[in-house]
């Protein structure tokens, strides 16, 4: 009962915390120009909103956390999982998020930069104790601390499993940005957000972890607080400042609820409490990686887009939404229950599955992503086969013993490749006596669907223009064809020029043999290749 009450307290203080200071936020997200105007692509709503709720998140989740240390009866003591240095780390890495956030929501960051900023992150936090050390799924134990290494730094003396650091590293990215990349409409990452933080919740208080239960409600009732302003249509976004709290936070609380306390859960709830966002990074960076985008590419083929395209409003994408995240926090609690993680890893990976399918089997668009991925297999295919054609060409190339043989090997493969035309041509007009390197063939068509001219620096020889064209319906992709035709190219300037110094330096040598009649100067030709 202690627990019941103090946890709706804390529920309450961080809602009415959130409630309050987003206001305040507001007003300093205009001040600051934190504004997210409407692109007409990604970004779906209609007027400029401000974007630091972020940062009233945090108050929220402060004034709600720091609450049982306040009240003396509801003091763990000595039997605390959370040391001193853990509260410290959590806290630090925070503020870092917070200021990533901020900086990223007012001036915009990089990438890169957004990417060291959530790594010093959670360097804070392994340091500060919260770590992943073990990981225990499907009645596997890992031990990931065996390899651990002590070192001395400021007189203290740091402990690092560069398995285990990793293993944080990844845990703590990924959750940061599996929510700041469902973070793209109203009410959307904060609704979930307090489904998933309601939900671990609920178990942290099943299994007597108070400590654990402190932070997740805290997290909770500042959620429920923000989304009264989240709700479609929106007063004031979460921006990256509060998505990448969330996933922060919600990280910490599932490592700390698997590892720590008197009953500790396996990894594999949190993992599926988080199913949605999961799901929807899943699926972004597999359709990135099929049509050959980077993974920080943007696009509209987010679940939350793919509905709003159906002609869902976004209050009914998000509804939807929230009752497919509410079954799998369902499935999460059923499994910690029974406890029998098979039953719950079925149940959810069913889920996840049938909604994605339902989702994107509209308007043709689980048929464009096979076809994508049939094609970058094939792709796949015909860049392996051209790029084993060309380096064992540009090896027989370097190794020929004239340089005739080295431009039989260079039509060979060109030929190989799917060319129909090969011309190599110097600066001197073809046939010049003072310029032996103009060559071409030709195999069957003499028009040819495209074609490409590289220029290749031969050193004194000058350039070399080389002129390669393909049919109409080639064998491999064209710009397969002209990469690796540019690389034979490449080898056969770098042979011929080898050959033209050897013969230059062959003729110097046999001019200084000659005898020189009355101390007149020989006089020399120009070496030819």
């Amino acid at each position: 009962m202690l627990i019941s009450n103090a946890s709706l307290t804390i529920f309450a203080v961080a809602m009415t915390g959130c409630v309050l200071a987003t206001p305040l936020v507001t007003w300093l997200a205009n001040w600051v120009g934190a504004i997210d105007r409407p692109d007409h692509f990604r970004r779906i709503h209609k007027g400029a909103v401000p974007r630091l709720g972020g940062l009233a998140l945090a108050l929220g989740v402060l004034a709600g956390a720091i609450l049982p240390s306040l009240v003396e009866s509801w003091r763990i003591g000595s039997t605390d999982p959370l040391s001193a240095g853990r509260h410290l780390g959590l806290l630090a890495s925070a503020v870092v998020i917070l200021i990533v956030g901020f900086i990223d929501d007012t001036r915009s960051l990089g990438p890169r930069a957004k990417l060291l900023g959530q790594a010093t992150a959670v360097l804070l936090l392994y340091f500060g104790g919260v770590r992943i050390q073990s990981i225990e799924v499907l009645s596997l134990n890992l031990n990931l601390d065996w390899a651990s290494v002590q070192f001395d730094l400021l007189g203290m003396h740091p402990r690092i499993a560069p398995l285990s650091l990793l293993a944080t590293l990844l845990w703590f990215l990924g959750c940061m940005n599996i929510w700041n990349l469902i973070d793209g409409m109203d009410g959307l990452a904060s609704g979930v957000g307090l489904l998933v933080s309601g939900t671990l919740t609920l178990v942290a208080i099943h299994n007597d972890n108070f400590e654990v239960a402190v932070l997740a409600v805290a997290l909770a009732g500042s959620l429920a607080g923000f989304l009264l302003y989240n709700w479609h249509p929106a007063c004031i976004f979460l921006g990256d400042s509060g998505s990448m709290l969330i996933g922060l936070l919600i990280g910490v609380i599932g490592v700390q609820g698997s590892m720590e306390g008197p009953s500790a859960i396996s990894i594999l709830f949190p993992i599926l409490a988080m199913g949605l966002p999961i799901s929807d990074t899943a699926m972004a960076i597999f359709r990135r990686w099929v049509r050959n985008l980077p993974l920080s590419a943007a696009d509209r083929r987010h679940v939350h887009h793919i509905l709003i395209g159906l002609g869902l409003g976004p209050r009914r994408a998000a509804l939807l939404l929230y009752c497919f995240s509410g079954f799998l926090c369902g499935v999460v609690m059923l499994g910690v229950a029974l406890r029998n993680e098979y039953l719950t890893l079925v149940l959810g990976i069913s889920g996840c599955l049938v909604f994605l399918l339902v989702v994107t089997s509209r308007r043709d668009d689980l048929a464009n992503l096979r076809d994508d991925l049939q094609d970058r297999l094939t792709r796949g295919r015909q860049e392996r086969a051209a790029a084993q054609a060309a380096w064992e060409a540009i090896q027989r190339v370097e190794l020929a013993a004239t340089a005739d043989a080295a431009r039989a090997v260079f039509d060979e493969a060109a030929r190989g490749l799917g060319c129909d035309q090969v011309s190599i041509q110097g600066p001197g007009a073809p046939g010049d006596p003072a310029w032996d390197f103009w060559h071409e063939s030709e195999w069957g068509v003499n028009a040819p669907g495209s074609s490409a001219i590289f220029r290749v620096k031969c050193g004194p020889m000058g350039v070399l223009e080389f002129f390669v064209g393909i049919p109409e319906q080639p064998p491999l992709a064209a710009d397969i064809v002209f990469r690796y035709a540019q690389r034979l190219a490449q080898a056969l300037a770098d042979r011929l020029e080898r050959e033209h110094s050897l013969t230059a330096a062959e003729l110097a040598v046999e001019t200084r043999r000659k005898p020189v009649p009355n101390g007149s100067r020989p006089a020399v030709s120009p070496a030819r290749g």
